[in-house]
């Protein structure tokens, strides 16, 4: 008789160990920062995180990049502080089951949980990509389409709608009224009745609370990076879903971007002032730049993989690349991150490296979360690729990545010099320091450290760049681990990348004393890797 397999469900425990692993740094920052050791000592750290901390004790301010988002606009990703972080997770862990029912939704493209199954069996895992790739589970992409289509049967239209600036516009108040009720919660608040509601109101009220101290205690806005903000969006987002299919109508969703069918484009135009009433009723706002209705067909399921077999036996790399510049043209936004993820272990053809390199180069900068596919393949190829060259195309586009203010691509552009052993220029080194983004700091005193040989320099050049690291150091006088700079003064302690004798001191954090303690880093450095 078969085995019949069954899921082993994300409890308390496994939750903190997968959120704490894959949950802390976003996907477009590179895989030098990592949260692999604190999830290691995670059992010997948690117990340090109070769940009872004052606002005046707990309030933190995160690291942040600015990342690219289109041609127009940049988002901001956020690193909270990782024992505000650690608040927010324990909170989750210790009340897994409601969080996990809050946010359950019939309607949701993006649940905050999925069943990954493989040989021996099933496990459920966080829906985050960085976990995803982590066991080479395969997209969900596919799926949800098919989904889509299946909701899609007798409706001849589709209005296609998201929420302007999700994350940075959430109330983080709603949390309660999506727990509660709108009403119910701010009747609650007034009055404490029902009694009923008080174990339900006081962890949202709890969840509302730690977010704020992620983010200066702010009310407007939650901080955009780690899954636990992901996490807190879908319960709002679930609550909007009941809304909506309240009022009749019929949609599918994934994370802010909804997908409304209709059988006439006048039930379609009709429906946008009551979904918007009541977006609005949670503070929230439709983006109308990307409303719009289309007449069937749609959900079409693209047939990119053959495609790309083909091109790669008929024109090699530089076919595939061309295939995917033409399905990127055509509206296919993941063409490019399929293509480099197949590529991977491909040799690049010396003859066709002038060609190979701008494309590669230039899909870094239509979207720079491309950067780790395109290392890694590089990184594959490196013993056969002229060095000197690379070098040369990757100073000048740090630089001017630098003089145009781009961090995230200046963050690919320097973690590919450090990952390839690539030369640096000194004017891009001391630029850096002056106006780099902390991640990309942190780098490059690394390089400085110990790779300085790789370094383009006169003995000139050595003395402005030691010049510009003691006007670093001056900078971060009276800054805190609490602050916003906490990623920066804690790799700089831990891996010694700033003399001692001139670094300000710093008042003793408790929580960072744990970490030091531990040998806690957020940073493989050139050193820890040989």
């Amino acid at each position: 008789m078969p085995v019949i397999n069954t899921a082993t469900k994300l409890n308390k425990d496994n939750f903190i160990s997968q959120v704490v692993r894959y949950g802390f740094f976003a996907e477009q920052i590179p895989e030098c920062f990592n949260s692999v050791m604190l999830s290691n000592k995670i059992k010997d750290i948690m117990p340090s995180v109070s769940i009872k901390a004052k606002a005046k004790d707990a309030t933190t301010s995160p690291t942040t990049l600015s990342t690219y988002k289109n041609d127009i606009s940049r988002r901001v990703l956020s690193l909270p502080n990782p024992e505000a972080f650690l608040r927010v997770v324990k909170l989750m862990a210790d009340n897994w089951s409601e969080i996990k029912s809050a946010s359950n939704s019939p309607n949701s493209l993006s649940p905050v949980t999925y069943i990954h199954t493989y040989r021996q069996g099933a496990s459920e895992m966080l829906n985050s990509e960085n976990v995803r790739e982590s066991i080479r589970s395969k997209s969900d992409f596919v799926e949800g389409i098919k989904n889509c289509i299946r909701a899609s049967l007798g409706y001849k239209y589709r209005l296609d709608v998201d929420v302007a600036n999700c994350y940075n516009t959430i109330y983080t108040h709603s949390i309660a009224w999506a727990m509660c009720g709108k009403d119910e919660a701010k009747k609650y608040y007034r009055t404490k009745m029902p009694s009923s509601l008080k174990s339900q109101y006081e962890l949202a009220d709890q969840l509302d609370t730690y977010m704020r101290y992620q983010k200066n205690n702010e009310t407007n806005g939650i901080v955009v990076g780690p899954f636990t903000s992901r996490i807190f969006s879908e319960i709002i987002m679930a609550e909007l879903d009941r809304k909506l299919t309240e009022k009749g109508y019929h949609f599918r969703r994934y994370v802010d971007d909804f997908k409304f069918y209709f059988r006439t484009e006048s039930q379609a135009q009709e429906s946008l002032p009551i979904i918007e009433k009541v977006l609005n009723e949670y503070s929230l706002n439709l983006n109308t730049a990307k409303t719009e209705i289309y007449k069937y067909p749609f959900d079409v399921i693209s047939q990119m993989k053959t495609a790309f077999e083909d091109a790669l036996k008929k024109e090699g790399v530089f076919g595939v690349l061309n295939t995917a510049a033409q399905f990127q043209i055509s509206g296919e936004k993941g063409a490019y991150k399929y293509a480099l993820k197949m590529l991977k272990n491909c040799e690049i053809p010396l003859e066709d490296f002038d060609i190979i390199m701008p494309s590669l180069t230039n899909v870094m900068l239509i979207d720079p979360k491309y950067g780790k596919y395109v290392i890694d393949y590089l990184k594959h190829n490196i013993k056969k690729l002229d060095k000197d060259k690379l070098s040369r195309i990757m100073n000048l586009e740090l630089e001017s990545s630098l003089k145009t203010e781009l961090q995230q691509e200046s963050l690919i552009f320097i973690q590919i010099i450090k990952e390839l052993s690539l030369n640096l220029s000194a004017d891009n080194l001391i630029n850096l320091l002056k106006t780099g983004d902390d991640f990309s700091i942190i780098i490059a005193l690394d390089i400085w450290k110990n790779r300085n040989k790789l370094v383009l320099r006169s003995r000139t050049e050595a003395t402005r760049i030691n010049n510009e690291i003691k006007n670093l150091a001056a900078a971060l006088n009276g800054e805190t681990m609490t602050g916003s700079r906490w990623l920066l003064l804690h790799e700089i302690a831990m891996h010694q990348l700033i003399d001692g004798r001139i670094m300000p001191s710093m008042a003793s954090d408790p929580f960072f004393t744990e970490l030091v303690r531990h040998k806690i880093s957020f940073y493989k450095s050139i050193r820890k890797k040989k």
